[in-house]
């Protein structure tokens, strides 16, 4: 697994999940959440690549279209915005590819 890819995914998670609530988007999914509390206390590193697998399918299936988050980014008027949030699924997408999903 190359770290620097893991550490690229992470900062790109926590961004949407900052960018999420500044925008008071109404329910952050927890698996999104969650992951993003685990790459800024450190423990995401701690676990296997099977349930690395796991969660980055299930953050995923909260991201990728037709989620409420994609959703959300499609309709946000800020070019920024979208443009990070597309950065993020294409990392999400190489990490998830690195992890053998």
């Amino acid at each position: 697994m190359n770290d620097e890819l893991e550490a690229i995914y992470g900062h790109a998670l926590q961004l949407l999940v900052t960018h999420l609530i500044k925008n008071a988007y109404r329910k952050i999914p927890a698996p999104v959440l969650e992951g993003a509390l685990d790459f800024e206390s450190h423990s995401w590193n701690k676990q296997d690549a099977a349930a690395k697998r796991a969660r980055v399918r299930d953050i995923a299936a909260h991201t990728v279209a037709p989620s409420d988050i994609h959703r959300h980014f499609e309709a946000y008027p800020h070019p920024f915005s979208k443009k990070s949030f597309a950065k993020f699924l294409a990392t999400q997408a190489q990490y998830a590819e690195a992890l053998g999903t």
